[in-house]
């Protein structure tokens, strides 16, 4: 496996590990905020960290690098507000599993796209959907169907269509301008979602989430996501997202360490099948990469 292929492994599962985190730091800041108004935000924060370094390099901003953090923002954007109203109507765990279901559907869109993956990683792709259903359900998914439930099912499309658009975008464009106008962009459409619906941002709120608001928006997004940009161009974007969607094992660690939360066996043995999924995803990697 080439240095590059490791290092961006390696930067990808820190990813994950700094997204299991935030879970803990949002259901923290939820207390004094509401959900869009703190989305909006955090992708501020973000995108104000990354400005003094995209001014430090002084590298032009080309169309092409716009039209793509703008689609690559919109279907974040998608995703983020799709999941925070789909919570509403659903429970925690079917959220979290029709979210992970991004994982088999990028494999699916690559059939139509002409990007296609290898036997491993469909069978990887749904070993992590299945450690996901037990990390998340304890047996208690039942049918699906509500709203609520269609709502994560869309929200899970436009994460895998973002995923898409950054292995397009990624290798031909800046990666700090890039995930700039990514963050800029989700800033936006979320900021304008809060208002529409009439949410309230008030000083006091903002100031009583500040903690989990800082981590989010500079550690989790201004640092975690334009790492995700910044190596995805070296994975396909299904081994990414299956290495990403550990973030839910990480989630359980933390909240074992610091929360101290208890999980049950079935709940552990969901998190052994999505390593072991990012195990497995491996092995073609190197030739994934040769095509891609």
């Amino acid at each position: 496996m080439k240095k590059s292929n490791i290092v961006a492994i390696a930067a990808l599962f820190l990813t994950a590990a700094i997204w299991g985190l935030s879970y803990s730091a949002q259901t923290e800041a939820m207390k004094n905020m509401e959900p869009l108004s703190f989305v909006s935000l955090r992708y501020v924060l973000g995108c104000l960290v990354l400005i003094p370094f995209i001014l430090y390099k002084r590298k032009k901003i080309e169309k092409s690098l716009l039209t793509g953090g703008v689609i690559c923002g919109f279907c974040l954007a998608g995703g983020e507000i799709l999941q925070q109203f789909g919570l509403l109507y659903t429970t925690a765990g079917k959220a979290g599993f029709l979210t992970a279901l991004y994982v088999i559907m990028i494999p699916v869109i690559g059939i139509f796209i002409r990007k296609k993956s290898e036997i491993l990683i469909w069978i990887a792709s749904l070993l992590s959907v299945a450690g996901t259903y037990l990390l998340c359900s304890d047996g208690t998914i039942g049918t699906i169907g509500n709203r609520g439930d269609i709502m994560m099912l869309i929200c899970a499309l436009f994460f895998a269509f973002q995923f898409i658009a950054i292995a397009k975008f990624a290798p031909e464009a800046d990666a700090l301008q890039l995930a700039a106008v990514q963050f800029l962009t989700v800033a936006i459409i979320s900021g304008a979602a809060a208002l529409i619906v009439g949410e309230k941002c008030s000083l006091s709120g903002i100031t009583g989430a500040i903690f989990p608001i800082l981590y989010c928006g500079i550690i989790a997004i201004g640092f975690a996501c334009t790492v995700q940009v910044a190596v995805q161009k070296y994975v396909h974007p299904a081994t990414a997202s299956i290495i990403l969607s550990t973030a839910s094992v990480f989630a359980v660690v933390w909240g074992c360490l610091i929360l101290n939360e208890k999980y049950s066996v079935q709940n552990l043995i969901g998190c052994a099948i999505l390593f072991g999924a990012t195990i497995l995803v491996q092995l073609p990697s190197r030739k994934l990469e040769k095509k891609d």
